[in-house]
């Protein structure tokens, strides 16, 4: 057995024992190579744990290497977290607590377990969502508000996400819904394995200038840029089930089928443009119903957060104006809010 694998039992700093081990839903996506736990602490309280399992570099052709990328992106992750915790985030993840565990027997070095702690969710957003017998507007648009925010806030600390997805929104009792996981994330002045990456994040939400490795400049702006785009594909899963990659991948493959070659980025903008306008058109039919009159400004926000060019992707305003930034969250934090005010007034 392996030391991440044998921690059920032990007491850890903090107060906090290691009650269970805590199988990965099926469904769960991303993350290095880690174990998870179910923990306690003598006031009651139940928590999630996350070791991460060192052993797996010795399966590696390159073991050294292996646990450096490891090591290196377990640290950068922790650092990150401290952080947003530090700063008190409020609509992100943040560990309760972290340390290292010492496993007893004969792990040598791999005996010392590094782990975070983290409050325990209720689920993602996938789950809350499949649970619903009704459609909830008002609870969807609260919590694309909050997934806002949660951009909003890791911006501030220079961090750009990269990763944001349904399954890596986490839904609380009383917080609501909290950006998780910054394994694919990047911070301007802290360099990273994700810095390398032409697609930090998982593949099937990338956006489309991510398909052809483009980019309008080298700063760090066009990493903001794909937080954006993620956050508007939130949209699309929520109305249409899909992220809005697979909706214009769709349209692209009915139109074109093989003969779509993604040779050129600008050159083949116009076709990607105009699939994203049919999966525009796709998505009001969906959301007219449970949003009615709440529509247009839903599908304006989708069309301006998922634009396929960069250049005009986010916020009209802010792009025109000098002393704004043209990744700006804080107009969507605005009208979201309105929204799921107005939609929760309906539901009284």
């Amino acid at each position: 057995m392996k030391a991440a694998e044998n921690l059920v039992g032990l007491d850890l700093d903090g107060g906090w024992h290691v009650d269970e081990l805590w199988k990965r839903p099926p469904q769960s996506t991303g993350g290095y190579s880690s174990i998870s736990y179910l923990v306690s602490n003598k006031e009651g309280e139940k928590a999630f744990l996350k070791a991460l399992d060192f052993s797996t570099a010795l399966q590696d052709e390159d073991p050294a290497r292996r646990l450096y990328y490891l090591t290196s992106a377990y640290e950068f992750e922790r650092n990150l977290l401290c952080q947003c915790r530090d700063k008190r985030l409020q609509h992100v993840v943040v560990p309760l607590a972290d340390g290292t565990a010492k496993v007893p027997g004969n792990f040598g070095d791999l005996g010392n377990v590094p782990y975070l702690i983290f409050a325990m969710a209720t689920g993602d957003i996938r789950a809350e969502v499949e649970r619903w017998e009704v459609f909830d507007l008002a609870w969807a648009l609260r919590s694309l508000h909050h997934c806002a925010v949660g951009l909003q806030e890791l911006h501030s600390l220079g961090i750009a996400h990269q990763d944001v997805k349904p399954s890596n929104v986490l839904v609380f009792p009383v917080e609501g819904s909290k950006l998780t996981d910054l394994g694919s994330a990047s911070q301007v002045g802290n360099p990273s394995q994700s810095d390398k990456k032409n697609v930090p994040g998982d593949v099937s939400y990338a956006t489309p200038e991510q398909w052809y490795g483009w980019s309008q400049s080298s700063d760090f702006t066009n990493r903001y840029l794909i937080d954006l785009y993620r956050l508007g594909s939130l949209i699309f899963f929520f109305f249409a089930g899909c992220s809005a990659t697979d909706a214009i991948q769709l349209k692209l493959s009915i139109k074109h089928g093989g003969n779509f070659t993604r040779s050129d980025f600008i050159s083949d903008l116009p076709y990607m443009q105009y699939a994203f306008n049919e999966t525009l058109h796709d998505l009001c039919t969906l959301i007219e119903t449970p949003a009615k009159d709440l529509t247009d400004e839903i599908i304006m926000i989708a069309q301006e957060l998922c634009e396929p060019d960069p250049r005009r992707r986010g916020d009209p305003a802010a792009r025109a104006a000098a002393y704004r930034k043209q990744y700006d969250v804080q107009a969507y934090i605005s009208r979201f809010d309105r929204l799921a005010k107005q939609a929760e007034i309906r539901m009284r």
